[in-house]
């Protein structure tokens, strides 16, 4: 069976790391094996010496000093310190000493650690940084360090001073700068950003800012993980500005916007002219066959009334069909197949203009069409005026449109729109297209006059402002 000693020395020995036996004074008892070969050493050649023997003499007050610790307090630790070998090699080391006490002496026992791979790391990464930090330093780009725990900005290139035209502005001042320049709209997107680049995730943004000159510019940025000096978890990011690459783009989408608009007003004007075809050729069958000249009337009335919905679409693509513009030539066609005047009284209420809604742009304009024709063959001959007048009047705000029709003459005693009764085939016509919702419809008996009171509300309309807010007479 081993005796103490011997069962020490080979656990001792046994042990990977380098290891210094010393006595409080920092004599030197004994060493392993391993540190005897870490520093090309016989443990004869060390055993004797003073501790600071095995480094270069400027590290010989750490020594004292981490001894002094361990001596005091139980435990110290001595961090970058350097070990010299036989051959002057110097090696970086980090100590860690203990007191150790026995029945014979105290002693303390020091662990020598081999830190020259992460020296090494360390110099490579810091190379690397600063080739990184010298490389932001040249190129437009604006580069950012932050702490996503604190959110301290910790580098930025100057690339940021150049766009937000701030020189000598701070790190502290630098977030304040950014954040005070993005606009109100972008702000969430801003504070998005913000919060996932605190949480230490991929992001990107896109907002805008304004510029010193006023200009609104565009920045696009992106956030990603970093590892910092000694493995620190960081934030690195870059931005860059967008605005010419963004306003390129919004000239291609305009010029796409443009053609496409030129395309679609071109069908507008040739389906117009298909119909005005189909007009002329109804007109040559009523002068043909006058039996059927007032079927065929009605027929070129409504086919009118549509190629006009075209004619206004192609003149002004994308946007709705204003009221205010769709009645004076819905009244221009039915003047012409009457002997009769229409007149036309437009009130703008609130300086808005109504407009209908594009699925019911045709029902509504052959529904307008039907009541003009309707006012033009019940138009009584019993008049002093040398013209028999058609009266509209269109009044309009936010929420409703109004159009009164009126014409001289008399409702049938037998006459309920609502119940179906006495109508004519127009009406009857008028009474299908009209919008289910939106849309309400009643006759009466006002001065001599005939009035169909229309009245339009959303969904079958919208509203469109109009800066000049005039009244308009036709």
């Amino acid at each position: 069976m081993e005796s103490g000693a011997t069962c020490w020395l080979s656990l001792f020995n046994g042990i990977g790391e380098p290891l210094l036996l010393m006595a409080p004074d920092g004599v030197i008892l004994d060493v392993n094996h391993a540190l005897s070969a870490l520093l090309d050493y016989p443990p004869e050649a060390l055993i004797g010496q003073h501790a600071s023997f095995v480094c270069p003499p400027e590290g010989a007050q750490q020594i004292e000093a981490c001894l002094a610790d361990a001596a005091r307090a139980g435990a110290a630790r001595h961090c970058d310190g350097v070990a010299r070998t036989r051959g002057g090699e110097l090696i970086a080391i980090d100590i860690v000493a203990s007191m150790v006490r026995t029945d014979a002496q105290p002693m303390i026992v020091a662990v020598l650690h081999d830190i020259r791979a992460r020296k090494t790391a360390e110099t490579n990464f810091h190379v690397s940084e600063q080739r990184f930090y010298a490389l932001a330093e040249l190129i437009r780009e604006i580069f950012w360090v932050c702490d996503p725990s604190t959110r301290q900005l910790l580098y930025i290139s100057p690339a940021f001073a150049d766009l937000f035209e701030q020189a000598g502005c701070s790190l502290e001042d630098a977030p304040r700068t950014w954040s005070e320049a993005i606009l109100p709209i972008d702000r969430p997107l801003y504070e998005h950003f913000l919060n996932a680049q605190t949480r230490g995730e991929r992001v990107e943004v896109e907002v805008r800012f304004r510029a010193t000159d006023g200009r609104v510019r565009w920045l696009h940025g992106r956030a990603f993980p970093w590892k910092g000096d000694g493995g620190r978890a960081l934030v690195a990011g870059v931005a860059e500005d967008i605005t010419e690459r963004k306003e390129a783009e919004a000239e291609r989408l305009a010029l796409a916007d443009l053609r496409r608009e030129s395309l679609v007003r071109e069908a507008h004007h040739r389906v117009k002219n298909s119909l005005q075809g189909v007009v002329g050729l109804l007109r040559r069958w009523a002068g043909r066959h006058p039996a059927l000249a007032s079927v065929l009337t009605d027929a070129i009335s409504q086919v009118r009334s549509i190629a006009v919905i075209h004619e206004l679409q192609g003149r002004s693509t994308g946007e709705p069909v204003l009221l205010c513009e769709l009645l004076p030539m819905i009244a221009g066609s039915v003047e012409n197949l009457f002997d009769a005047q229409v007149r036309l009284r437009v009130r703008n209420r609130r300086e808005t203009m109504v407009a209908l809604a594009d699925a019911e742009t045709v029902p509504l304009a052959i529904v307008l069409n039907e009541l003009l024709m309707n006012a033009g063959k019940h138009q009584s001959a019993d008049t002093p005026d040398a013209v028999r007048y058609i009266d509209i009047e269109l009044s309009g705000d936010h929420d409703e449109a109004l159009i009164v029709i009126g014409n001289r003459g008399a409702l049938p005693p037998d006459f309920d729109f609502a119940a179906g009764g006495g109508l004519g085939q127009g009406l009857e016509l008028l009474s299908a297209l009209l919008p289910r919702d939106g849309a309400t419809l009643h006759f009466s008996q006002h001065l001599g006059q005939v009035q169909a009171h229309l009245l339009l509300t959303a969904p079958a309309i919208l509203a469109h402002h109009d800066p000049a807010g005039h009244v308009h007479h036709v």
